[in-house]
């Protein structure tokens, strides 16, 4: 009897086994039937774009891109067709589907501000199409990214949705799952086959970014309005144009809105972090051999604009740096030391000669009032000024403005004269052996934006 309950024991426990082994398979099966099911249903919308050198006839760029209708738009990220749009004599665009078909493409219209384009195939457009979602996925939900990574063939990638990434002016889902070169410009997709994003970038790690369909959804309004009944390419230089000083001005307001907060730094008071799109970070350099510690606090956007390979914009960036010795260091070497440390500014972004005119620079003495709160003057036309009295933030007996050089450093966009990249450099020289300096960058905004930025800047700073 005790043999027999053993064996119907022993049976038991091996089906109960079995059967947790079959549950716990069953839904990895059935996600791998389901991945295999979205790529064989919608495989027909996806290609390959090439950007193709035409004196040589040979590929120099890869991307993906999707169909999104009938009569065969493409959609890819901006930067795959770039080049294309810079140097249209010397680039074409082509596709190549999952099946091997090629043929030309035609650029539509873009959005540089959110990397996108539109492309239409010339000929006889794509038999299959995706869907634009309406809505986007909840957190958590499984979403899968397709592309041609490496080309090495089209591949599916499933991954997380986990909402919009924080920390940027520019709206970016953040993906887990990973995302290659090759494959920017393709669709992710939801289970119901939908586009709920466009591959765009990767961190690594399983951190990768994608562009939120509803920005593609609003390029497309914006071609059929702007392409008319012909329905052709759009005229791109005045389209970037518009995209890139409307960008300029949703930065600006946004920035000068805020609450600017101020952190110490040696002996003042200095701009933080002004939004959560810009980030800052420090460091401190008190090498014993060196003659002067050095305390910097530098704060940047995190994204830019991409133009070009050579050319980006719309970033903000500005860091601080207290230079302090001892007493035992002369005056003269403290600011041969400043010097050194100071001579190797340059602005943030990328641009080439193509791009941008020269640096047109003013320089002078300026001062400051030590609570802040009012402009900076040069030193000539505030000598002939009755100064006010000031209140420091700190009482410690010293009321006297704040001497400082200051260089102010234009560019212009040469294809969008409007714009420019402004470069700001302040150095106070009032004391033999503290000092701070002061810098941003602005890439890609008008004059009137920049004058206010500059203004609040440097009514912000304050010393003790």
């Amino acid at each position: 009897m005790p043999n027999l309950v053993k064996r119907l024991f022993s049976h038991l426990l091996a089906s109960l086994l079995l059967c947790a082994a079959s549950t716990a398979l069953a839904p990895n099966i059935a996600l791998a039937q389901s991945y295999e099911q979205l790529y064989s249903d919608y495989r027909g919308s996806l290609y390959q774009i090439r950007l193709i050198e035409q004196s040589s006839n040979s590929k120099t760029g890869l991307g993906s891109g999707f169909q999104i209708s009938a009569d065969g738009l493409i959609a890819t990220n901006y930067h795959v067709v770039s080049e294309a749009v810079h140097d249209p004599d010397k680039y074409q665009l082509k596709y190549l589907s999952v099946d091997g078909a090629e043929g030309d493409l035609e650029l539509l219209d873009v959005d540089v501000i959110n990397d996108l384009a539109i492309l239409r195939q010339k000929g006889k457009p794509g038999a299959d199409h995706l869907q634009l979602a309406a809505q986007s996925p909840s957190k958590g939900e499984t979403i899968v990214s397709m592309g041609n990574p490496l080309d090495l063939g089209m591949t599916i990638v499933p991954g997380t949705y986990n909402g919009i990434a924080g920390g940027s002016f520019y709206d970016r889902i953040h993906f887990s799952g990973s995302i290659n070169p090759g494959m920017s410009g393709g669709p992710v997709i939801n289970r119901n086959g939908q586009v709920v994003g466009i591959n765009v970038a990767t961190a690594g790690n399983q951190i990768s970014f994608l562009v939120p369909v509803n920005k593609l959804v609003a390029l497309w309004q914006d071609f059929k309005q702007d392409a008319g009944e012909g329905n052709g390419a759009v005229e791109l230089q005045p389209v970037i144009n518009r995209q890139l000083h409307r960008n300029q001005q949703r930065i600006i307001d946004k920035i000068l809105a805020a609450d600017w907060k101020l952190r110490p730094l040696g002996d003042a008071l200095v701009v933080g972090e002004i939004v959560p799109s810009v980030q800052c970070w420090g460091n401190t350099s008190d090498d014993d051999e060196e003659p002067v510690t050095q305390i910097a606090k530098g704060c940047t956007g995190q994204d830019v604009v991409y133009l070009s390979e050579e050319f980006d914009t719309g970033r903000v960036e500005y860091e601080f740096f207290w230079l302090e010795s001892d007493d035992s260091l002369s005056s003269a070497r403290f600011y041969s030391a400043y010097e050194d440390e100071m001579s190797g500014f340059y602005p943030g972004n990328s641009a080439g000669e193509d791009d941008v005119t020269n640096f047109n620079c003013k320089q002078q003495f300026t001062i400051h009032p030590r609570n802040g709160h009012g402009k900076e003057q040069d030193a000539e036309s505030a000598e002939s000024e009755a100064a006010p009295e000031q209140t420091p933030p700190k009482a410690n007996g010293n009321r006297d403005p704040v001497i400082a050089r200051t260089s102010y450093c234009v560019r212009r966009y040469k294809d969008y004269p409007e714009l420019y990249d402004v470069f700001y450099v302040s150095l106070t020289v009032d004391q033999s052996n503290r000092a701070l300096v002061s810098h941003f960058t602005l890439s890609g905004f008008t004059q009137e934006s920049a004058s206010a930025f500059t203004q609040k800047f440097v009514s912000e700073i304050q010393w003790h």
